[in-house]
């Protein structure tokens, strides 16, 4: 995977196909555009999010989802968590009761995932065939504007194979994804934030930590 640099003032270099880019060229205008046609046409990114860096496709592509699942070797059974940026994101994918919001105000945008009631308008894939939702709202404003182009959620699940380590570096990709790699990759350097809480918001009146 050749390491493509591009400065905020050009676009080029930005064709995806297991291509490595800087942080600093996703920030553009021009960049953002290229990551969200990426997305748009069922491919899927290796990008930072607020805490680690994550594998990620449109929610609503089921192909592109089983395929993550494959990268990571991950059981179809297990769920996986969606990013939303809007509260009209998120009533369109959860039933919100009053308490709940009220909650989620408090700790929205941030590294919070929260667990809630499913209308079930995403594919079996990304739910794992649950009755519940997994949403995170990130704080992070490249990635919420890059969620407003594409206008859906995206999954995003860390970047590792089943039962290993989180990478921290796009340098650890191409051992770890060996057979399937991601189509395009977007360097911001070492990311060793923690991962996000879970927060089970399912019952209003006993929302549980979960992490």
């Amino acid at each position: 995977m050749a390491v493509v640099t591009v400065g905020p003032q050009t676009d080029a270099g930005l064709m995806v196909g297991g291509q490595i880019i800087k942080l600093s060229a996703v920030t553009s205008a021009a960049g953002l555009n290229k990551v969200a046609a990426a997305l748009l046409s069922g491919q899927i990114v290796l990008l930072p999010t607020d805490t680690i860096y994550g594998l990620s496709c449109l929610a609503t592509n089921e192909t592109a989802v089983r395929r993550i699942l494959g990268i990571k070797g991950r059981p179809d059974n297990k769920p996986l968590i969606s990013l939303v940026n809007s509260w009209a994101m998120v009533e369109r994918q959860a039933i919100i009761e009053n308490k709940v919001r009220n909650y989620l105000l408090s700790v929205w945008p941030g590294p919070v995932t929260a667990i809630l009631v499913s209308r079930q308008h995403l594919p079996a894939a990304v739910t794992g065939g649950l009755p519940t939702i997994a949403l995170r709202w990130p704080k992070n404003e490249w990635l919420n504007q890059l969620i407003t182009l594409i206008g859906q959620p995206l999954v995003s699940t860390s970047a590792n194979l089943a039962g290993q380590e989180p990478i921290v570096s796009i340098e650890e990709a191409s051992q770890y994804f060996i057979n399937d790699q991601p189509d395009l990759i977007i360097d911001a350097g070492v990311l060793k934030n923690p991962p996000s809480r879970i927060i089970d918001c399912q019952d209003p009146l006993d929302i549980k930590i979960i992490r």
